[in-house]
């Protein structure tokens, strides 16, 4: 059974900016295509939310509560809460994490 997925307002806004930037670049299907990527890897997690591993950056600080997913150059961060899945991450795998996980993981 799928369980409910929900973004943070962190990772809600990272999804807009992720779309904003697409569609900048390669107009409407580009921008569609990302997000059709993103929402394959946030149904993943719906499936089976122990798919993913801790984030390399969370795991040094002695951080696992967190798991993530990547989909296609981008990262997904999310953890479990009862039994409701919460997104706190979303980005591209090339940005710097540390600072801006650890800041996320604090305010979530």
């Amino acid at each position: 059974m799928a369980r409910p997925v929900l973004l943070t307002d962190g990772a809600a806004r990272d999804l807009d900016e992720l779309y904003a930037a697409a569609y900048e670049r390669g107009g409407l299907s580009q921008a569609d295509r990302i997000l059709d990527r993103i929402r394959s890897g946030l149904e993943r997690i719906a499936e089976r939310p122990h798919v993913g591993g801790p984030p390399p950056e969370l795991r040094a600080l002695g951080m696992r509560h967190a798991r993530e997913v990547r989909v296609d150059g981008h990262r997904i961060v999310y953890r479990e809460r009862g039994e409701e899945v919460h997104v706190v991450l979303i980005a591209a795998e090339a940005r710097s994490m540390q600072s801006l996980l650890q800041r996320r993981m604090l305010d979530a």
